[in-house]
């Protein structure tokens, strides 16, 4: 069974939410300020990154 684009970017999406979880929990069990700040810049940057390299595959529309 080959993978349509669409059963990729859901398991893109799986993916990014466990890990989203999995460092959240880990950042609320430390508690330190700092560590909140860099988890948050980078949940953002990977995110993004992430949606930019989806958009970027999809067909442009002339």
């Amino acid at each position: 069974m080959s993978e349509t684009p669409a059963r990729r970017k859901d398991l893109w999406t799986a993916a990014l939410t466990a890990v989203f979880l999995a460092t959240l929990a880990v950042v609320y069990v430390v508690d330190e300020p700092e560590l909140w700040l860099v988890w948050a810049v980078l949940t953002v940057v990977v995110s993004g990154a992430v949606m930019v390299f989806f958009n970027r595959e999809t067909p442009q529309e002339p």
